[in-house]
């Protein structure tokens, strides 16, 4: 068992099959959350993982790893902590693996290293699925020559690890991605609707599409897997979705882009969440396109 031993914060659908494979790679990992029955679970399902609460785990681990639904959430924890003198003593390193705001982020990493701690954004991509797997996409901002310290524990669940700059970096291109996602769902349920109105059997088009310059993830795995079945079940939120591209919005206004496409794909998924709730599978956007066109795409 490697020496290190580590805190996770966050056993959500995401966090907790984090938890499980940094926990399945060797690294002792101490894990809090807020509903004491997660924790529990992880400490009883998870090779290495034990359950403890927030102040204990922290003071006896070398690196903290996050996964909140929000940079919010993550703040209030932090704060928390740097308000609990000697709590963050042994820490060396702080990995925040929830999809946050990149300003918020460059505030969390400069509030940490006035306790000789070094934070990195590292969002992750792939679902719940890829988590388990051990082959999510993983965006990290943060200390260049640090990240090497911390690379190998993120290796425990990520096949692509993408360093991409300083602070906030790592979360800036994950609201980004996540938009292009958003804009890619409408747009390829709007051109499979057209094509089954022609009569065009859907798999039969996907198989072409994903050969082709139409391509995206969304052609090639989320409409097959998780639409055409009616499934709707990847386990990514809808509210979580929304979140992210409010995100990118803000980016976008910050730095004065005009991006009318994207613009739009954020008035979809804001009535998307209106209608169907924040709970729903982010897929469910699929319905509201349905509906306005009245064909269904399977």
């Amino acid at each position: 068992m490697d020496s290190i031993t580590c805190t996770f914060i966050g056993l959500g659908n995401m966090g907790r099959e984090l938890c499980a494979r940094i926990g399945g790679a060797g690294f002792r990992t101490l894990a809090y959350d807020i509903s004491p029955k997660a924790s529990k679970f992880a400490e009883e399902n998870y090779e290495n993982v034990t359950y403890s609460e927030l102040a204990s785990a922290v003071k006896n681990s070398d690196v903290v790893f996050s996964c909140l639904p929000n940079s919010n959430l993550v703040r209030e924890i932090v704060d928390t902590l740097l308000k609990q003198k000697g709590t963050l003593v042994n820490v060396q390193y702080w990995v925040d693996t929830t999809s946050g705001n990149p300003g918020e982020s460059q505030k969390i990493a400069s509030d940490l290293k006035t306790q000789d701690v070094i934070f990195f954004d590292c969002a992750v991509s792939g679902g719940p699925a890829g988590a388990i797997a051990g082959t999510l996409t993983a965006m990290v901002g943060g200390d260049k020559v640090a990240f090497r310290e911390v690379e190998n524990i993120i290796s425990s669940f990520a096949k692509n690890i993408v360093y991409l700059g300083p602070s906030g970096a790592g979360h800036a291109v994950k609201a980004v991605n996540n938009t292009l996602l958003a804009a890619n769902i409408c747009s390829v349920s709007e051109g499979l609707i057209v094509l089954k109105k022609y009569g065009i059997p859907l798999d039969v088009a996907l198989k072409a599409i994903s050969t082709s310059s139409g391509r995206s993830w969304v052609t090639q795995q989320r409409m097959p897997e998780h639409v055409l079945t009616r499934g709707f079940d990847y386990g990514f939120s809808l509210g979580l979705l929304s979140k992210d591209v409010d995100t990118c919005m803000e980016m976008l206004l910050e730095k004065s882009v005009a991006a009318p496409s994207l613009k739009i794909t954020r008035e979809v998924i804001q009535i998307a969440k209106n209608i169907l709730g924040e709970e729903s599978d982010h897929l469910e956007i699929v319905k509201i396109i349905e509906d306005w066109s009245g064909e269904i795409i399977e």
